[in-house]
């Protein structure tokens, strides 16, 4: 009984792991059952067995390789949660930058939802959602505490953009990666800098906008 599940296991591990190849290389819907469990090694009964269908693998799928990237690269960094916010903040540029960095063993899940967002199926909206969130969550945090506590959710989610958006852009500069072992750190230190600098004259700015509306108010 015990050998059978470990069998049945495996099986399913097999078909994830294969999935995520044909999905991540060729998307949703020119990926087939056929190529899927010929990669696996496993009949095509299995795929049906174990996932019911095309649409519940591929959310099994996209689910599997998420639980993956948070146990490679866990969203804090390692930084524990009642660290200095720079120190939270660095945490998780380093993570992200090291999530996008690791082509091996997640490009396809970068392919995956990069391939949702051109050409989307609508099976991973939940999903994508969830994940967009936790990581804001964590950006918000750090930069809530940056800020201050006359920040807006707008001055927030500004500064959160900007920031995530440097993560992104980073590996479209291929030329900062090719020649250095040291490059995720080497770009994690320059877009925390550069981005506790800009958050630190949002919150002048946000600083005089809450000073002039108290003299304001002070005139009235």
């Amino acid at each position: 009984m015990v050998r059978i599940r470990k069998d049945g296991e495996e099986t399913r591990k097999r078909i994830l792991d294969a999935a995520f190849q044909v999905f991540g290389e060729k998307g949703y819907r020119d990926a087939t059952h056929a190529e899927i469990w010929h990669r696996a090694g496993v009949n095509s009964a299995a795929i049906n067995y174990h996932f019911g269908s095309k649409d519940g693998l591929y959310r099994a799928t996209w689910e599997d390789a998420a639980a993956r990237a948070d146990a490679l690269y866990p969203l804090d960094g390692g930084v524990p949660a009642d660290a200095p916010a720079e120190e939270r903040l660095a945490g998780l540029v380093r993570a992200l930058l090291l999530r996008r960095a690791d082509e091996e063993q997640l490009g396809h899940l970068h392919s995956i939802r990069m391939m949702e967002l051109v050409n989307p199926t609508g099976l991973l909206d939940d999903a994508l959602a969830a994940w967009r969130d936790k990581s804001q969550a964590h950006f918000l945090g750090a930069i809530g505490e940056l800020l201050g506590p006359h920040a807006t959710q707008t001055d927030l989610e500004l500064c959160e953009m900007s920031i995530a958006s440097q993560c992104i852009m980073a590996f479209k500069r291929k030329r900062l990666w090719a020649f250095k072992d040291d490059a995720v750190d080497v770009m994690a230190s320059h877009i925390v800098r550069f981005s506790l600098a800009g958050i630190a004259a949002v919150r002048e700015a946000i600083q005089s906008r809450v000073s002039g509306g108290v003299r304001k108010t002070a005139g009235a």
